[in-house]
């Protein structure tokens, strides 16, 4: 069976050699000891082949490429849910190295789903947040994360002479920080000095309400940030 097939196999840890890290032994004559460094070999080709194409590639064309180069990178979660229950937030398991920078997994519950999410770990200690468990929206109404694990949402309130009402894309899972509030008007509007803001008394993760001080026809831009 080839290297590809093996590191596709479910079954990787019954059909791969075993790695021996005593061999040579010292104690064999090398036309005995050889099937045992033969195995080594194998082993270590398939091992290095996951995330990387194997040493015994050297097509040095795509979807493989040059020996050794990456193909994919898997990381094992430095902590999960269940090392550090509820939420495991903040997360644990990991170690800083002065003057190098780390990237690290770990699985947590951060009120959207409980998934896989990505950090950044300086050689000071300080710990960033890449990720969030939640897919970007790209749309008028949309969605992202920021660095540090925070939410942004922005969106259009069509045009009302009313008191329009926002609804968030999705609630934020914890708490609402700020949020930003720009009027449309075309320079031949008329009304243009009239007054509009947010009613604080409406804030919360799923919306607020614009208050219009007269009663012409607007349209909104809104821009608001939370974790």
């Amino acid at each position: 069976m080839d290297q590809k097939s093996w590191s596709d196999d479910p079954n990787l840890g019954d059909l791969m050699p075993t790695f021996q890290p005593n061999v040579p032994t010292g104690s064999l004559p090398l036309n005995q000891d050889y099937l045992n460094l033969q195995g080594n070999n194998q082993q270590l080709n398939i091992a290095y082949g996951l995330d990387h194409v194997p040493f015994s590639d050297t097509t040095g064309l795509p979807p493989s490429g040059i020996s050794g180069m990456h193909t994919t990178m898997h990381m094992v979660p430095v902590s999960t849910v269940a090392s550090n229950p509820p939420s495991n937030q903040p997360i644990n398991g990991y170690t800083a190295t002065v003057g190098f920078g780390q990237l690290v997994s770990a699985q947590i519950n951060d009120k959207k789903s409980t998934d896989n999410a990505l950090y950044f770990l300086t050689g000071n200690n300080l710990l960033l947040q890449l990720t969030r468990n939640f897919l970007p929206i790209a749309s008028a109404n949309g969605s992202t994360f920021l660095p540090g694990g925070l939410i942004m949402q922005w969106g259009t309130v069509s045009a009302t002479n009313g008191n329009p009402v926002v609804t968030f894309p999705f609630a934020f899972p914890s708490t609402l920080f700020n949020v930003q509030l720009t009027r449309q008007h075309s320079p031949s509007s008329p009304g243009s000095s009239f007054g509009y803001w947010v009613d604080n008394t409406t804030l919360s993760t799923t919306g607020f309400t614009i208050i219009n001080n007269d009663g012409h026809t607007w349209s909104y831009n809104w821009t608001a940030i939370g974790i």
